[in-house]
């Protein structure tokens, strides 16, 4: 592991490091809480875009959790990057959690097409711990949606109740994966969650906005009934991105499964 530059004086809880996972460089931004952790959160953002996840983050460990937001896409010369696509995303996140270490209890929690890294991820792990959970947070893509048409019928409602102050935040990240978001969505428009949850045997929760039109009740409560495992669905305010915009809801529903 290789840390990266120091955080600023006024953020001293925030540590940066590169790992090396197989053929690929792996960003990891961590955020440890003030005392001794209650357990671990690994993040996977949507579509590699990890900027918008801080106040979610910072709302974890202020509840005593160490944070950790895995940054697949940030290497950019090629062989020496994770592809951006589900599958070796997922088993990118697998690998660094075992290379790691990672000490328990520890939640997978993945948003958008993140939740279906974490997916992939869980899978590969459930059988190596017995302390993980898994949280799929905006679930993408139910099946109507599995066109580029239905995505963007999805997309022109799935942020109605997302600020304009998000767009900035994304921005400065989309600027940086450019053709990966065509990649990432082309792969995870072709992956069946409902299908392939049926293998999962860690508990589950699955959440989203209340007008998240990628991830509406009736999409997770399929889920959620396909799981081979316990699950439970909850609906917060806001909508796709509520991580962003209600990022102490998603924390209070995360914390008790790290605790657990």
């Amino acid at each position: 592991m290789i840390p990266s530059k120091p955080p600023a004086a006024n953020d001293a809880r925030l540590e940066v490091s590169w790992s090396r996972v197989g053929p690929a460089w792996v960003r990891s931004v961590e955020v440890h809480p003030a005392g001794v952790p209650h357990g671990t959160v690994v993040v996977m953002p949507g579509l590699g875009l990890p900027r918008y996840t801080r106040s979610m983050v910072e709302a974890l460990a202020e509840r005593g959790l160490r944070c950790v937001v895995l940054d697949l896409l940030a290497w950019r010369r090629p062989r020496l990057r994770v592809p951006p696509r589900i599958g070796p995303m997922g088993e990118a996140t697998a690998s660094w959690v075992r290379q790691a270490q990672v000490a328990g209890p520890v939640v997978l929690l993945g948003h958008s097409t993140g939740a279906q890294v974490a997916l992939g991820a869980a899978l590969r792990l459930q059988h190596d711990r017995r302390d993980l959970s898994l949280v799929l947070a905006g679930l993408t893509f139910q099946p109507e949606q599995r066109s580029w048409s239905g995505i963007l019928r999805a997309a022109a409602t799935a942020y109605r109740k997302d600020p304009p102050t998000e767009l900035v935040v994304v921005g400065k990240n989309v600027a940086r994966v450019r053709t990966d978001l065509l990649s990432i969505i082309e792969s995870g428009r072709r992956d069946r969650p409902e299908e392939r949850v049926r293998d999962l045997q860690v508990p589950l929760a699955l959440t989203a906005g209340e007008a998240d039109s990628f991830a509406p009740r009736v999409w997770m409560d399929q889920v959620a009934a396909a799981s081979g495992g316990a699950a439970d669905v909850t609906v917060l305010p806001g909508s796709h991105n509520n991580l962003f915009t209600h990022p102490d809801e998603v924390a209070d529903l995360v914390t008790p499964l790290v605790r657990s």
